[in-house]
């Protein structure tokens, strides 16, 4: 005797309900149900002071960099897309220009990375293909997808520690390296303005 299309039906739901209460320690709604609810807050945690962690960049400072960097843009009737990043990479602060392709956007963050995690100028480390191929390759290996090694993607340092960098995408000619050096020439002012 064939079993029924409801049969099959039934005994597929069975199997997945045992199996799921398997997984999860209980058994049937009773192992979902406690899934369900969030663990209580405990007190302790409430109480516990705010844990701060140190920025060598802040936000403030990425702003500086990316306004300065787009009045030379805006000077020259371009458009451009603008990163600041950490020293680990991560984005801080980015301004696309009205009108900038997506792509540069891309090109803007990969500059950046690539300045902070190789510790130059993306130009100094574009020219390693020729100087120094298997360092360049290496870079691209190991970070691969996430940098570009073009001119405009500058570090950030203070007292020889890199904490940062910035990379500018999407200005015609020098106008990108011109924008990112007019940016940290800025930052610069503003750090030494604060001490």
């Amino acid at each position: 005797m064939k079993p029924t299309k409801r049969f099959r039906t039934n005994i597929a739901a069975t199997l997945i309900s045992s199996a799921i209460a398997l997984f999860i320690g209980g058994s049937g709604t009773r192992g979902l149900e406690a899934q369900d609810k969030p663990p209580a807050p405990s007190a302790d945690r409430a109480s516990r002071p705010l844990i701060r962690v140190p920025t060598a960049l802040t936000l403030e400072e990425a702003r500086v960099i990316i306004e300065a960097a787009k009045a030379v843009v805006k000077a020259d009737s371009g458009r451009a897309a603008i990163a600041v990043v950490d020293f680990n990479g991560n984005l801080v602060s980015f301004d696309s220009m009205d009108g900038t392709p997506r792509t540069s956007a891309r090109f803007a963050l990969g500059k950046a990375v690539g300045a902070a995690s190789l510790q130059q100028t993306t130009a100094e480390s574009g020219d390693q293909l020729q100087t120094n191929p298997q360092r360049f390759h290496s870079a691209l290996s190991i970070l691969g997808g996430e940098v570009m090694l073009i001119p405009g993607g500058f570090p950030l340092i203070v007292d020889n520690v890199i904490i940062g960098a910035v990379g500018s995408a999407g200005h015609r000619g020098d106008g990108d390296v011109r924008a990112v050096k007019a940016g940290i020439a800025a930052w610069e002012k503003y750090r030494q303005s604060k001490r």
